[in-house]
């Protein structure tokens, strides 16, 4: 759920951002703005970026919590397991995300 909040919260602050910036800084018209911006981007990708956000967060959650459950040794032990539950989480997201992608461009590429 905070991965879908967080990834919401963010496509919203970048498109006021470029929309601000190319409005004032470009000179671009709001309205080219706004029809460049439909041209660009439909329903599909929004899915497809709420998709894999609630797929991060599930993941990097299950992994914290695998590692979380697991844990011994103390408090050095809870140390060690957080660095391994970064270290993990990183390299299966980054994995998870080349598959993802892989397979989501061939749902949105039109």
């Amino acid at each position: 759920v905070v991965a879908l909040m967080l990834n919401s919260v963010v496509t919203i602050v970048g498109l006021v951002g470029g929309f601000l910036f190319s409005v004032f800084f470009q000179n671009v018209t709001p309205g080219a703005f706004v029809s460049g911006m439909t041209l660009l981007i439909d329903g599909r990708d929004v899915t497809f970026a709420l998709s894999k956000a609630a797929i991060f967060g599930m993941c990097a959650g299950l992994i914290a919590c695998y590692k979380g459950t697991s844990v011994g040794g103390g408090p050095a032990g809870v140390g060690n397991a957080v660095n391994e539950t970064v270290v993990f989480t990183f390299m299966v997201l980054f994995a998870i995300n080349v598959i993802v992608t892989a397979v989501g461009i061939q749902f949105t590429v039109q």
